[in-house]
């Protein structure tokens, strides 16, 4: 009965203790709740009136290298920490800024607002390790070559995104007019469930830019002694994204060429892809287009070294990239096998010409993408003026046919890019094949590709050319091509 009399209140303390603990954390956990909602709705806004945007990385500067996309939400830059020290990073528009003292590993969101768009950025701090570190074994054995390959892990992972849905139902993505397209789907097609191929849909999914990113990234990765995927002792990565996205995906490649036994495809394989080197080798006359450009471009004249790496299986989305450590620098064209075919006039007869003018068709794209080696740099010098002039997506570009290219800088270089190709043709073919290859480009340019005023710009610049003074170069001519944009922007 004591016991009893003595137990209740102690029951009734502990309802009434839980009572007020249970309050405690539900008021907690709605005012954590409504903090994080307000933090979600109330990022920073930044205002701009361009579609470029400056950015200060610690001690770096890229002035107007930031494209807003709408697409990506949130857009992430990767800003790099020297040793994984903080430092300050800046986005600067026309008309506004926003800085943040970057951690690593620490993120960074905010909104930069473009008249009613907002565009929702994201800064990572990440530590920073260089692309490629080219040590003097490196430098001894590559300075002065040119190397065309189809590397390993670089096709795997070519085959792998050949199988997602998304980029073998794409146009152009997916060279599939190919014995060795059909012979890769009869070896592959029962692994299209493998878990690799579900994580690679997903990123090409939701937005296809991400397939150069991948398909690059395959040349930092190769098979040990013991066939497993390790990391390249000479790149972190390929491009200029300032991360490998394909590096969390590791142990599904290894996974991948496991199950479906890719190692023995790609010997079975050999002779398609040394066949495919030969033709870049002994017929595209690389090192032609090398020379012309160096001589062109005195002072982007510095490559120590050019690599040509294809797959069979790519087909219309070609990059470039170029690295420098420890003063030794590398030009890679990232491409795809110029496969023959057949060119008909409009009346649909077969055009007749010589093997050197059909070569240097086939082989534009492989020129198209050294040369961006080249023009870029160059553009660089002129930045704010060409940000001016080709400004206007809609005068440049047909966006319902190529939604890919903002104005200003990307539209410029791509007009170059191809424009090139007029000059090149001028110097090193007959007059009358001259024409043939310029009525090709500009028809894939126009209605192909949805440049809009390609015709009109290549006219000028082969003009520019031909009249140029002795010993002006095509950089010296930049200022007078530029001019060209700044006269016909609406």
């Amino acid at each position: 009965m004591a016991s009893g009399i003595t137990n209740k209140p102690v029951e009734m303390s502990i309802s009434i203790f839980s009572v007020a603990v249970f309050r405690i954390i539900f008021v907690t956990l709605v005012l954590a709740l409504s903090a994080t909602a307000c933090t979600q709705n109330k990022l920073p806004i930044i205002k701009s009136t361009k579609d470029a945007i400056s950015i200060k990385d610690g001690e770096g500067a890229k002035k107007s290298g930031w494209r807003l996309n709408s697409n990506l939400k949130p857009d992430i830059y990767n800003a790099q920490l020297i040793d994984g020290k903080p430092h300050k990073v800046i986005f600067i528009t026309d008309v506004d800024s926003i800085s943040f003292m970057v951690e690593e590993g620490n993120k960074y969101d905010f909104i930069i607002q473009k008249g009613e768009e907002l565009y929702y950025t994201q800064i990572v701090g990440k530590r920073h390790i260089p692309a490629a570190v080219f040590d003097k074994e490196y430098q001894s054995a590559h300075r002065g070559k040119i190397f065309v390959e189809v590397p390993e892990v670089y096709e795997l992972v070519n085959v792998a995104l050949s199988l997602t849905p998304t980029l073998s139902q794409t146009q152009y993505m997916v060279y599939k007019d190919s014995d060795y397209y059909a012979r890769m789907v009869q070896w592959f097609d029962k692994h299209r469930s493998h878990p690799l191929i579900g994580s690679l849909e997903k990123v090409v999914q939701k937005e296809l830019v991400h397939y150069v990113k991948l398909k690059s990234n395959g040349y930092a990765f190769k098979f040990d002694n013991n066939s497993r995927i390790v990391q390249s002792k000479i790149y972190d990565r390929i491009g200029f994204w300032g991360s490998n996205d394909l590096r969390e995906y590791l142990d599904q490649m290894q996974s991948f060429s496991d199950d479906s036994n890719f190692r023995e495809f790609y010997k079975q394989n050999a002779k398609t892809y040394q066949d495919q080197i030969t033709f870049y080798r002994d017929t595209a006359n690389i090192a032609g287009m090398v020379d012309w450009l160096d001589k062109n471009f005195p002072n982007s004249k510095s490559y120590d070294a050019y690599k040509v790496i294809f797959s069979p299986l790519v087909y219309g989305t070609q990059n470039a990239a170029w690295f420098e450590s420890n003063g030794f620098k590398e030009l890679q064209a990232h491409v795809n096998f110029p496969y023959p075919w057949e060119r008909k006039d409009k009346s649909g007869r077969k055009i007749k010409m010589k093997k050197k003018t059909d070569t240097l068709l086939r082989t534009v794209t492989v020129f198209t993408e050294i040369n961006h080696g080249y023009i870029n740099p160059e553009a660089e010098k002129y930045t704010d003026r060409i940000l001016e002039a080709a400004a206007d997506q809609d005068k440049w570009v047909d966006r319902s046919i190529n939604p890919y290219y903002n104005g200003g800088m990307a539209v410029f270089l791509e007009y170059m890019n191809w424009g090139l190709i007029d000059l090149l043709a001028n110097d090193l073919l007959p007059a009358g094949d001259h024409g043939i290859v310029m009525d090709s480009i500009n028809k894939q340019m126009v209605k192909g590709r949805g440049f809009r005023q390609f015709n009109e710009f290549s006219k000028n610049l082969l003009k520019l050319y031909r009249n140029r003074k002795p010993g002006q170069t095509i950089a010296d001519l930049y200022p007078q091509i530029i001019e060209w944009f700044e006269n016909n922007k609406p």
